[in-house]
């Protein structure tokens, strides 16, 4: 098994993900525009991450730290993920706030890495989900700017991008979908060490060219494994991404 894996979950996926034994992180707040703290989970059990959500927040009251600190404390957790990416000025302050406070109270604090530059001691997460450059270069880059404050985002991507194109995104794939895609094509991927995953290209009716990039058990299983060797922890991993694969990691 992979080494500090934290399956993310919600709902009734929650009950299977408790069942693996591994660290579960649940989203069970949800901060408000005037700064109130609504509970979106009403577990009284112990917790080690505690997930933060915030909606379109404008305000921050001088006790939201205290609030949600307290919060941490009434499930036992040991960690709060705050789950913000946007820039406003209420965010900002926030987070400097809570980096601060969770510092002094020992609880680790998660934030995405997009707000590196409202912290200084929480931890980064950063995306395994890339399209183009090197997964290795990439979070040792960012090991060396930030040396022991960086977690992970491991998600199982699976989607088709159309060629030459700008967008690093591109369109959903289904594992259904992708493998009638193969099956009709009659294509054999291939494994890009770059990136560790898997891929195929093909042209569609119109003659335009297409890049399928998907992960798979093997390739999750490389994303980990270049992620521990950067002494890269924990990994947070969507429970409804790489359910199918867990077995295998």
């Amino acid at each position: 098994m992979v080494q500090d894996l934290v399956l993310v979950c919600a709902g009734a996926d929650s009950v299977h993900a408790r069942e693996s034994g591994l660290p579960l992180l649940q989203f069970g707040l949800r901060l408000q525009g005037d700064g109130g703290v609504a509970r979106t989970l009403l577990s009284s059990g112990h917790q080690e991450y505690l997930g933060v959500t915030e909606q379109g927040l404008t305000r921050v009251t001088p006790i939201l730290c205290s609030q949600l600190l307290a919060e941490a404390d009434r499930v036992e957790a040991k960690a709060l993920f705050v789950d913000c990416e946007s820039h406003t000025q209420a965010v900002d302050t926030l987070l400097h706030m809570l980096d601060e406070q969770t510092e002094k109270h020992k609880i680790r604090l998660f934030v995405p890495l997009c707000q590196a530059q409202s912290v200084t001691h929480a931890h980064l997460v950063a995306d395994t989900a890339i399209s183009g450059g090197c997964l290795q270069e990439r979070f040792q880059k960012l090991v060396h700017k930030y040396p022991g404050r960086i977690a992970a985002d491991l998600r199982a991507i699976s989607r088709d991008f159309l060629l030459p194109s700008a967008d690093t995104e591109g369109a959903p794939l289904s594992t259904k979908e992708r493998e009638a895609l193969q099956t009709q094509l009659g294509v054999q991927p291939f494994f890009s060490r770059e990136l560790c995953a898997r891929y195929f290209t093909y042209m569609d009716r119109e003659n335009n060219g297409h890049f399928v990039l998907f992960d798979d058990a093997d390739t999750l299983q490389a994303k980990c494994k270049c992620l521990e060797q950067l002494s890269v922890s924990p990994i947070f991993a969507r429970y409804s991404d790489i359910r199918a694969f867990l077995p295998m990691l």
